[in-house]
């Protein structure tokens, strides 16, 4: 399966794999060859090397392209009613086509504002947390988001209880 000579054209091959799919073993794959060679070829050939690395990014890029896309702009998804996908006629032309609401991603929303904004979200919240309830804001941090949202729900219920009761007295 695995050619010994990893040739100029399959190295080129390889590499619009790996843009396209992220995925060194799918690119090896594709042009017949190990992963392990191709790792090998990517550790001794810096040629090689920088074009993979480059082809990442830009398969990066396109991740996080689809995730902005499905975060933000959302996407398409079916009615499914009673076990059955649900239509409506096309009021133009009276064909029937699927039912779809559109769906966003409040996760991957999240994740995307994590990627760019980490550092100032932590500090943020830090501040928030230092000067709110004296809670670790690094503990906070490292808690699964669901654990956070409870916990911040717990405080806010905590603070408005808090000053119902300062300004009863």
């Amino acid at each position: 399966m695995a050619t010994k000579k990893f040739t100029r054209a399959a190295q080129d091959l390889f590499i619009q794999v790996l843009e396209d799919t992220c995925s060194p073993k799918d690119a090896a794959a594709a042009v017949g060859i190990s992963r392990r060679l191709a790792f090998d070829y990517k550790q001794k050939d810096t040629e090689f090397r920088a074009r993979w690395e480059k082809a990442l990014e830009v398969a990066l890029d396109a991740l996080l392209d689809e995730a902005y896309r499905r975060g933000a702009l959302g996407y398409e998804e079916p009615v499914i009613h009673g076990g059955q996908l649900s239509t409506v006629t096309d009021p133009t032309t009276g064909e029937q086509r699927p039912l779809t609401v559109r769906k966003h991603s409040d996760r991957l929303l999240e994740v995307l504002l994590k990627f760019r904004y980490g550092d100032q979200m932590a500090d943020r919240l830090r501040v928030k947390v230092e000067e709110s309830s004296g809670l670790d804001a690094a503990a906070l941090l490292a808690m699964p988001s669901e654990d956070r949202k409870a916990l911040t729900a717990l405080l806010a219920k905590y603070e408005a209880n808090k000053e119902r009761e300062d300004g009863g007295s």
